[in-house]
């Protein structure tokens, strides 16, 4: 071999490995770059460090956001159930009211003395009773009946019908009230509301005592 030749086959080498330390290089700078980025990566930042700290009143916040709803459920619960109770006790204290007023009714005509019919077709039973006395009277002076809704008179005629009944005057429902052939003397025809019975009632007056019942009679 020339001297040519092998310098020529000794510069190839050096150049192949120039080359091959090159590429070494590379790799290594490669593999430092990748190595680099993947502890950055994982490397906790700083708000992800603090989140458990953010997180934690929220939570706490939910929590007790969640007890606070429990308990105003727990006092709807209780509050209905206190409606129903206050509604049931209502009905209960109607029906008493009821049954008091058609036991007082009867309690009022219990005493008085009772004939079947009437002298029209329409009277049921008739009721009369001695011990009835005059209801009072707020007026003063000489009197005059007053057929007039306002007046203290047709209130004081509401009342009288009310004690020979037994009827309380919110329970009854006047259908007709006026003269009974003389000036001191009237008539009412009444319903009671709790029962659907109507009654015809006859009333004279007394002077300052005020209106006394006289007959009661029980319409068909």
């Amino acid at each position: 071999m020339s001297r040519n030749s092998r310098f020529e086959h000794r510069d190839k080498r050096r150049k192949a490995n120039m080359v091959l330390n090159i590429l070494i290089g590379i790799v290594v700078v490669l593999i430092l770059v990748v190595a680099s980025s993947l502890l950055i990566f994982n490397k906790p930042t700083k708000d992800v460090a603090d989140a458990p700290s953010k997180t934690a009143p929220a939570s706490s916040e939910n929590k007790q956001n969640s007890q606070e709803d429990v308990k105003d459920q727990k006092k709807d619960t209780s509050d209905d159930a206190d409606t129903k109770k206050d509604d049931s006790s209502d009905q209960d204290e109607d029906t008493k009211k009821t049954d008091d007023e058609e036991k007082t009714n009867k309690d009022a005509l219990k005493d008085a003395k009772v004939t079947d019919g009437g002298k029209t077709s329409d009277v049921d039973k008739t009721y009369e009773n001695d011990d009835w006395e005059p209801v009072g009277t707020e007026q003063s002076g000489s009197h005059t009946a007053t057929y007039d809704s306002n007046s203290k008179d047709w209130k004081e005629m509401i009342k009288a019908m009310s004690y020979a009944t037994g009827i309380s005057e919110d329970q009854m429902t006047v259908l007709w009230l006026g003269n009974n052939g003389g000036p001191q003397d009237a008539k009412g025809t009444i319903r009671d509301k709790s029962t659907g019975e109507r009654y015809r009632v006859e009333i004279t007056w007394v002077d300052e005592k005020g209106w006394k019942p006289v007959k009661v009679e029980k319409l068909k």
